[in-house]
């Protein structure tokens, strides 16, 4: 089976993506790696589940280490946090999103319009979040 080449996907995300397996791949508690990233973008297990399309309590079974996450979960589930990381670094770069690439990125990772909408809100929030914690460790930090 030959796969379809990805169009939109920089180095530096692939490389992204190939850590993030490593990490899920190497630890003996993927549950606990998948929570830290959850965590890291600031969503609820709620809007987590409504990404992966699974239920809130199979989110919490899958980080408590009760249920292992399967292969299509874990697949998408570093395709999830790629293009969060995607958008965090859009908005770090450029005052404008450029919507277009998110859009052409999104699908060659598997996601709908839709998906793509409540990551950026999640993307863009967790990182003026991250933003205005350095601004204030920074004034507060002032001689």
């Amino acid at each position: 089976m030959k796969s379809k080449p990805m169009l939109y996907i920089p180095e530096w995300l692939l490389s992204f993506q190939k850590e993030v397996a490593g990490v899920m791949l190497l630890t003996q508690d993927t549950g606990e790696v998948i929570c830290e990233y959850r965590k890291r973008y600031g969503m609820s297990q709620q809007e987590f589940g409504e990404l992966m399309d699974l239920r809130r309590e199979s989110i919490s079974r899958i980080e408590n280490g009760s249920v292992t996450p399967t292969f299509d979960f874990a697949r998408k589930f570093i395709n999830a946090v790629a293009l969060i990381e995607a958008i965090r670094v859009e908005r770090a770069q450029h005052k404008e999103i450029d919507v277009h690439f998110l859009e052409n990125l999104a699908k060659d990772l598997g996601f709908n319009r839709e998906e793509l909408e409540l990551m950026i809100k999640v993307a863009v929030e967790s990182y003026d979040k991250k933003l205005l914690k350095i601004q204030k460790s920074l004034k507060e930090n002032k001689p």
